[in-house]
């Protein structure tokens, strides 16, 4: 399959979960994250802010932000697909881009330089590999990020993925079902 091929069947997948089952799901992610964040001192998290489909990223942000962790979140320039943090500290903050994309207030203080920064994707492969909705602005973004990296994922997210060369995976995979130090099982395969 074609990666276009690989996000059109995960799409599909994550529009039909339950939505009981999805909601329980997602309560077991954002107990994983929080037991991960705090158990490695994170003080500042970057986290793009909820899509559609995926893992409702409020369920986090609200906990973090009680948790006095430091959140910030993208605001995408389309112009050259970079990316820049900004620091988010209610939702009362949020407004949209020019693509209807919820964006954090982008007057407020900038952090391309978080501690954990968690990344956004489709379909995830075991060892940490992604396939995204194919803008690349992740991709650009982690070549210069020295951080940590996860992704907040449910577990049927983990699957087939085509890894390019320029492709930089996560550290670690949190799911509803248990958290997987990707970045480990990547270090002793060497």
């Amino acid at each position: 399959m074609s990666k276009k091929e690989l996000r059109q069947n995960m799409i599909s997948i994550l529009k039909n979960m339950d939505t009981d089952d999805k909601n329980a799901a997602a309560d077991n992610i954002t107990v994983h994250a929080k037991e991960y964040i705090a158990s490695r001192g994170f003080k500042s998290v970057g986290i793009v802010l909820p899509m559609k489909i995926e893992y409702d990223t409020w369920k986090l942000i609200d906990e973090l932000l009680a948790m006095d962790v430091e959140v910030y979140s993208p605001q995408c320039h389309y112009d050259d697909k970079s990316m820049t943090f900004h620091r988010l500290t209610s939702r009362d903050e949020v407004t949209t881009d020019e693509k209807n994309i919820p964006i954090p207030d982008t007057a407020a203080p900038v952090n391309n330089d978080v501690d954990l920064l968690i990344v956004p994707g489709l379909i995830f492969s075991p060892d940490g590999y992604r396939i995204g909705y194919g803008g690349g602005f992740y991709d650009r973004f982690l070549t210069n990020f020295g951080g940590s990296t996860a992704s907040l994922i449910f577990s049927e997210q983990i699957g087939e993925t085509i890894v390019m060369e320029h492709d930089l995976p996560v550290d670690a995979l949190i799911t509803d079902k248990e958290i997987f130090n990707v970045k480990e099982v990547r270090e002793n395969e060497k």
